[in-house]
């Protein structure tokens, strides 16, 4: 059996280091909210000895999100087609009253397909108020994390063209995100 618990500053280095297997990592978002332990929410998946091998950082409608959280919720917003027939999800709702978002999932590689993001999910699930909408937004290529959501009960909603941009030996190429949501 897996296990979780809440982060703690001393996990930064090792947070940081599995944040880059992610599409559009936030450095500075991991490191807010893992350095204050006031802002967000992060849980991390741990081995039998401890190690961090994977973690989950969201917010819920009732913190303070810095500036920049708001500015990308409102960008989202913006760009989101809510008529698309590939409607796909959306990941702004951090200012409304019952909704989280999720900001960042990752596993390291060695220890996916474990259950530990699905525990991951469960926990977050068990400290929301019922009712609560979960939102996320995942790269449309990114058919495993899609397949864990899409099992965890989460419905595509809308879908952002060029949501990520993505930098490769000096060339700068964009993606599309689904935003995926569901009711706890």
């Amino acid at each position: 059996m897996t296990a979780y618990r809440p982060s703690r500053p001393t996990d930064y280095s090792r947070l940081i280091t599995l944040q880059q297997s992610l599409v559009s990592p936030s450095p500075q978002l991991l490191q807010t909210v893992v350095a204050t332990q006031t802002i967000g929410n992060c849980l991390v998946s741990i081995t039998e000895t401890q190690t961090v091998v994977g973690y989950a950082l969201w917010f819920t409608s009732t913190e303070q999100v810095v500036e920049e959280i708001s500015t990308l919720s409102n960008e989202s917003r913006d760009h989101c087609d809510e008529d698309s027939v590939e409607a796909a999800g959306s990941a702004y709702m951090v200012d409304a009253t019952g909704s989280a978002h999720l900001a960042e999932l990752a596993i390291h590689p060695a220890y996916r397909r474990q259950g530990r993001g699905s525990q991951l999910l469960t926990a977050i699930f068990n400290q929301l108020t019922p009712g609560t909408q979960l939102t996320l937004n995942v790269a449309i290529n990114n058919k495993p994390a899609r397949a864990l959501y899409e099992t965890a009960g989460f419905t595509p909603i809308c879908r952002h063209e060029k949501f990520y941009q993505n930098e490769i030996n000096g060339q700068t190429s964009a993606s599309d995100a689904i935003v995926y949501a569901k009711v706890i």
